[in-house]
């Protein structure tokens, strides 16, 4: 039931697309953006899995990921 929030950042030029997936889906976006964070509200175990932020601008793409465990 705790709340969960999720950071992301990124430098480029041009400055990059900040993306939030969970598998495939999009979670949220947002262009030229410094940071992208994510607000996960009363998470339960439904919500546990692996979170991807990626980041890219016409010079390539780059990610992270997280796996989340929820009990």
């Amino acid at each position: 039931g705790s709340s969960v929030d999720l950071g992301c950042s990124a430098e480029g030029r041009p400055a990059p697309l900040l993306t939030w997936f969970r598998g495939p889906q999009v979670l949220r976006e947002e262009p030229a953006a410094p940071a992208l964070s994510l607000h996960l509200a009363q998470v339960s175990a439904g919500d546990s899995g692996t979170y991807t932020c990626v980041a890219e601008n016409r010079h390539g793409r780059h990610n992270r990921s997280l796996e989340l465990h929820v009990a």
